[in-house]
């Protein structure tokens, strides 16, 4: 199964980014400089809260 988007996130600087899940395996992505790994998730809503603390600081 492929990762889709789930949302978008803000980062600490204002940024907004799209994130993206992969149900079948956890894997989230944030769409930072191309798509980058950030962290596995068992579900959407810990996949935007993993995203959203990788970028609060970008």
């Amino acid at each position: 199964m492929s990762a889709s988007i789930i949302g978008r996130v803000t980062s600490g600087k204002g940024k907004s980014y799209d994130v993206k899940w992969d149900k079948g395996n956890g894997d989230v992505y944030v769409s930072y400089a191309g798509w980058t790994h950030v962290g596995e998730a068992s579900s959407a809503g810990d996949a935007m809260d993993i995203a959203e603390a990788w970028l609060h600081d970008k």
